[in-house]
């Protein structure tokens, strides 16, 4: 069930000019809500907000965000982003307290001081809708805001335990290192701070990328390795494949499965901001030969003049030339400071020279079509698949050290090794069924299928018959499938 967004803001406090500090409040790792992450400050929009402080807003509904993101801001760092008379410190804290116990309301608190809020002050910076499979959704508009050497931020413990004034290449060295944590909006705004200027960034993250405004599919997954969600030729009930784009200067662009004009117009889209942002497309990576993972590789190659590569048997199945064959083990690097390092693994099964790719740096582990999350991958013979190939590269997924898991059909996981035990031991658990059915008297393809699959919904029983046939060819069980 999708859940409403609530509306809210957030702003991007920024101080400095050659090179800008950023400021980032550090959540309480305790919180329900992105426990421990680095956020810009802000919150969610109240329906009672005053807005009679703020001046020059443009309308209601700019007019409440500012509030918003202002009385957000000083509430969690104590930074007064107003225009009038700074009162002293001791006043300013005091202010502070009384809005944190709900004694007065900020607007009071203004009009006290004679101070008020100017709308030009804080500069639009995009807005961000949470993915409908989130249980918390915001809808939230960001502001960027400079901060003076006069305004002084001060830490009271609380959903905030930390404030960090960091550069935006020194944040995201951090993350990369595993100092910290980010969110795709918090990961996306500095990314495009720390390859451009500030008004060049701010231009950046107005115009966006997004299909529908603030609906964003880029999720910037750990630093340098980007998803971008594609409609493509895929197997229903999925209508999507995970293209991932690994890299910042270097970039690696791996299944560009976007199924018709208009999607690979949006996937390019996406690249070319990447360039805008100091990349270079450098190669197309196929995790298989599948359609919904190749669609659109033929494309690129034309558009960026970067070569195609795969695995040899892969390869061999594709009607398009591949460039480069990639070898069990071999590695591709992107970048040096930092430097990204992509691992092949053949790993046979759902598709004979089917790749996973392990980048080392981060741990982080590119399944392919090993593993869905949610669902489970299809393995058909008809297709050069073969689930005892399929079993083996579960194991050898198992003995991988990594961290994250990012599979090329649903959403990443941060227990790797949890989610392939769970996709094999069902495996290893339907296979028992379709042995046991067949020592109890089911003689008949379509009587094991009944038997073993009596879970399946009628609408996947075609894709259950693949899956079965598969497992009798395991299981030394000579029975025509019948579809």
């Amino acid at each position: 069930m999708n859940v409403e967004p609530k509306s809210a803001a957030a702003c991007i406090l920024v101080r400095g000019d050659a090179a800008p500090e950023i400021l980032l409040a550090r959540r309480n790792p305790e919180l329900r809500f992105m426990p421990g992450h680095h956020v810009f400050p802000g919150g969610r929009i109240r329906d009672e907000e005053d807005r009679s402080r703020v001046m020059q807003a443009q309308d209601e509904r700019e007019a409440r965000a500012v509030q918003t993101a202002a009385r957000e801001v000083f509430e969690e760092t104590g930074l007064l982003c107003v225009r009038g008379v700074l009162p002293s410190p001791g006043s300013i804290r005091q202010m502070r307290l009384e809005l944190l116990q709900d004694e007065s309301r900020f607007t009071e608190l203004l009009a006290r001081h004679d101070l008020h809020l100017d709308a030009r002050d804080f500069i639009p910076a995009g807005t961000w809708v949470t993915p409908a499979f989130s249980p918390i959704r915001f809808a939230t508009q960001y502001f960027l805001y400079r901060v003076t050497d006069d305004q002084q931020e001060e830490l009271l413990q609380g959903e905030i335990v930390g404030l960090d004034w960091l550069t935006a290449a020194e944040a995201r060295r951090r993350w990369h290192r595993g100092e910290l944590r980010l969110s795709t909006p918090v990961a996306y705004t500095l990314r495009q701070m720390a390859a451009v200027d500030v008004t060049s960034a701010l231009r950046l993250l107005q115009r966006g990328t997004e299909r529908v405004a603030g609906e964003h599919n880029w999720f910037e997954i750990r630093r340098g390795i980007t998803l971008i969600p594609v409609k493509s030729p895929t197997i229903p009930p999925a209508t999507h494949t995970n293209c991932l784009i690994i890299g910042e200067n270097e970039l690696y662009v791996i299944d560009p499965g976007a199924g018709d004009e208009q999607e690979v117009l949006h996937l390019t889209r996406q690249i070319d901001h990447l360039i805008e942002l100091g990349g270079r497309c450098t190669a197309i990576l196929l995790s298989h030969s599948h359609p919904d993972h190749i669609a659109a590789a033929e494309e690129l190659r034309r558009r960026y003049q970067a070569p195609i590569m795969a695995h040899e048997a892969a390869a061999a199945q594709l009607s398009f030339p591949v460039d480069r064959l990639l070898q069990d083990g071999e590695v591709l690097l992107s970048g040096d400071d930092p430097q990204w390092q992509l691992q092949c693994i053949h790993t046979p099964g759902h598709d004979p020279g089917h790749l996973c790719f392990l980048e080392l740096s981060t741990g982080s582990l590119l399944a392919g079509d090993m593993v869905a999350n949610p669902g489970t991958i299809v393995v058909s013979r008809q297709w050069l698949g073969d689930m005892n190939d399929f079993m083996n590269s579960f194991d050898r997924l198992l003995e991988i050290d990594c961290k994250l898991i990012i599979p090329s059909h649903g959403h990443p996981a941060g227990d790797p090794h949890e989610l392939i035990r769970q996709q094999r031991d069902h495996r290893l658990w339907r296979e028992a069924k379709i042995k046991q059915a067949y020592e109890e008297g089911a003689a008949t393809f379509s009587q094991l299928l009944t038997r073993a699959y009596d879970d399946v919904p009628e609408n996947v029983r075609l894709l259950a018959s693949h899956a079965l046939d598969a497992h009798l060819a395991r299981l030394g069980i000579d029975l025509a499938m019948e579809v």
